[in-house]
């Protein structure tokens, strides 16, 4: 009798697979959105892992994914195969938003090598810096990015730094100076669900169903 139970159950789940198994999106234009991602307010919470929640934009235009400390990005293509997302930051600044991102507590790691960058506000155009900040510069100071790792006393004029203040530092690939969008990859294991919910978890329910028939 209880195996009809552990069925009805899984019948029970069946109104629930369509709306896991469609893809979704928040515009004609965005990616389409399916496991291991969830689309807030478009799929039952059950449909994605942890941290592959997405929204959309108020206006609906733009698909959001919110990283830790207060990061918000526009995911702008998900590769299922790749298992990687691009992200444009909705500002055009990626120097700034950075420097609070901590991508360890998610899922995500970028895509191409990391650096340390330092950051630093100039009175006046200074050559030599590695990278330009434009989106950062503005009243009468410029803003310049430089490896971290190298000592500014050997590659600059001492004399001419003092006018320049250090902001902060950045982990971040060199894309996030001079391109539109970064990739992100995962690497978590994905696993395949029934009804929207994992395989595992399923399994398991199974084999206890049988240990508890036989017993």
């Amino acid at each position: 009798m209880s195996i009809y139970i552990f069925l009805f159950f899984l019948l029970s789940l069946s109104t629930a697979q369509d709306d896991c198994s469609t893809p979704k999106n928040c515009s004609d234009h965005g990616p389409p959105i399916r496991f291991p991602f969830c689309l807030k307010n478009h799929h039952p919470q059950h449909c994605g892992y942890t941290g592959f929640d997405l929204s959309c934009s108020p206006d609906n235009t733009a698909t959001v994914l919110d990283l830790p400390n207060s990061v918000q990005v526009i995911v702008t293509n998900i590769n299922y195969t790749s298992q990687s997302i691009h992200i444009k930051d909705p500002n055009s600044c990626f120097p700034q938003q950075l420097q609070n991102l901590h991508l360890s507590t998610t899922p995500f790691q970028f895509a191409d090598t990391v650096y340390t960058f330092s950051l630093f506000s100039c009175p006046l155009a200074k050559p030599g810096f590695l990278y330009r900040v434009t989106c950062l510069g503005g009243e009468g100071r410029e803003v310049y990015a430089e490896d971290g790792e190298e000592s500014i006393s050997y590659a600059y004029d001492p004399p001419q730094m003092l006018s320049c203040r250090k902001m902060y530092n950045l982990l971040v690939p060199i894309e996030a100076f001079n391109q539109s969008d970064l990739q992100l990859k995962w690497h978590q294991r994905v696993e395949g669900k029934f009804f929207g919910y994992p395989l595992s978890l399923l399994s398991h329910l199974f084999h206890l169903q049988a240990r508890t028939s036989g017993s």
